[in-house]
């Protein structure tokens, strides 16, 4: 009862202003492609000094919240994610828009991001100590089993051509090499390209691969003609209940994920958005029209990247180990506030604490709120002509890459990688599976590294002797065993479904 007698410290004015300021910055950051959630964050740490220390971490934790689900109408509207985190929902979500179904696909993105948000907001202020206990539990072996868990997911997004979706899976993590090693301090893979000597980003290969690749894509299509090809679009922005229950074992699955890979760092929305997205095909049915506009895998996909926000959160509050990039710059401004994550600031300052925590779970609820004004805006971008939106998505993505490193040679890289997945989507070489393999090769490599020195170069043992290890292991091969089994929905043509956002009257 004491947890409850806290959240009436959020209904200041000052809390619920950091909280729309958090909320709007958050939303509009997130959904140009380049600009992150952890770059919306660090802008609004100075702005954040002069305030209490509740809250300015309640302008951060909102932002946070509200920066995920941002990047998501990027990805559905325009095939250009806004962040790693809405990279699956490009997936199924732009198909949707194509289909002239984008309306449709926002509202399951903004309930199944409010919810996952709300849930990961529960499960923050209710099991944070034993959760954040069991994320000790993960070492070496089990950073490099998760990392193949996700690799996994590459059948998932290849629908049909498994043996090219392996490759550029390997061809991600071939290039996720490049740049000195920090064991060794050895150049791989430079090729006295300065530019290469730290590595690739996630940011620039992310914007290459989706947003770049889709402005060149639409710059090929016709000058006059829209992406969806309607003229008008549905002013109904909330998912009806039948929609809900349709979807809700979809949405149920995509949420378990994203509170479960919350808590395991380096991983998060990143990686839990992929595995949610496998797990969804592999309960696809025959009909389903998964690559083609299938709203059950953005449901998914949405519900799971949200879902990470809260127990990302649970690691840093409760032991001092940031889940992730934002929850690392949010670690920063509590140390900045004077407020030292731990058990103690638990049992010395539970009104602090539980007053951010109360924050976060308004601020889920506020985005949906700011959300219903702010699809109906965004959905109008696929009524833009594709002379306009496809040269715009390519200056964007210039700006946003180089306002987002300061860095010119990753705006070189970028556009290698715009160019190689425009080619690579052509050639059914699955973009996303390049994507996928990038993110997931350093987690592989390190943990990979680690586990031979701690098991004195004999990993079968070690791997056997420890539970949470042996139990990822036998996922990994049920996972395999899905991943090769012959879909029955890839070979069934698929439903045809009365589309829902066709050409109608504004309301």
């Amino acid at each position: 009862m004491e947890i409850l007698s806290y959240a009436l410290n959020v209904l200041t004015f000052s809390n619920m202003a950091a909280m729309l300021v958090g909320v709007a910055t958050g939303m509009i950051i997130g959904a140009i492609p380049g600009l992150s959630p952890p770059m919306a964050i660090a802008l609004l740490i100075p702005v954040s000094f002069q305030l209490a220390p509740d809250t300015a971490i309640i302008l951060l934790v909102s932002c946070y919240a509200a920066g995920i689900y941002g990047g998501s109408f990027s990805a559905i509207l325009l095939r250009a994610p806004g962040t790693s985190a809405s990279a699956a929902s490009a997936i199924e979500g732009y198909e949707l828009t194509k289909r002239g179904k984008a309306v449709e696909a926002i509202r399951i993105s903004t309930f199944a991001s409010v919810v996952g948000g709300l849930l990961s907001g529960v499960a923050l202020m209710t099991l944070a100590p034993p959760l954040a206990r069991f994320s000790l539990y993960f070492g070496p072996s089990e950073f490099f089993l998760v990392a193949l868990l996700g690799l996994t997911s590459i059948a998932a997004v290849t629908f049909g051509a498994l043996f090219r979706g392996l490759i550029a899976g390997l061809f991600g993590m071939l290039i996720s090499t490049i740049g000195i090693d920090m064991n060794s301090g050895f150049p791989r893979y430079t090729f006295d390209y300065i530019g290469f000597q730290s590595g690739i980003q996630i940011l620039p290969a992310i914007v290459g691969l989706f947003a770049f690749a889709q402005g060149l894509e639409l710059c090929q299509g016709r000058a006059t003609g829209t992406i969806s090809g309607v003229t008008r679009l549905s002013w109904n922005v909330w998912p009806s209940f039948a929609e809900v229950f349709r979807l809700r074992w979809s949405l149920i699955r995509g949420w378990v994920t994203g509170l479960v890979m919350g808590i395991v760092p380096a991983a998060g929305a990143s990686v839990g958005q992929w595995i949610a997205y496998a797990w969804e095909a592999n309960y696809a049915k025959p009909g389903d029209r998964f690559g083609r506009g299938e709203i059950k895998g953005l449901a998914a996909t949405e519900g799971s990247n949200n879902g990470v926000t809260g127990t990302s959160l649970i690691p840093m509050f409760v032991l001092g180990i940031p889940g992730g990039i934002s929850a690392a710059v949010i670690f920063g401004a509590l140390m900045i506030h004077g407020l030292q994550p731990g058990m103690r600031l638990f049992t010395n300052q539970p009104e602090v604490i539980y007053t951010i925590m109360w924050g976060f779970l308004a601020a889920n609820v506020l985005m949906g709120l700011v959300a219903g004004v702010v699809a109906r805006m965004m959905a109008y971008l696929t009524l833009i002509p594709q002379g306009i939106i496809g040269p715009l998505i390519l200056i964007f993505s210039v700006i946003g890459v180089y306002a987002g490193t300061n860095n010119i040679h990753n705006v070189w890289i970028m556009m290698g990688f715009g160019v190689m997945g425009f080619y690579a989507q052509k050639w059914r070489f699955a973009p996303a599976g390049i994507l996928l393999g990038l993110i997931l090769g350093p987690i592989a490599e390190s943990g990979f590294r680690d586990m031979m020195i701690v098991s004195d170069n004999n990993p079968i043992p070690y791997i056997a002797g420890r539970p949470i290890s042996v139990v990822i292991v036998v996922m990994i091969l049920i996972a395999f065993y899905f991943a090769f089994k012959p879909k029955a929905w890839v070979s069934v043509p698929p439903v045809e479904e009365e589309d829902d956002d066709t050409p109608t009257s504004d309301k």
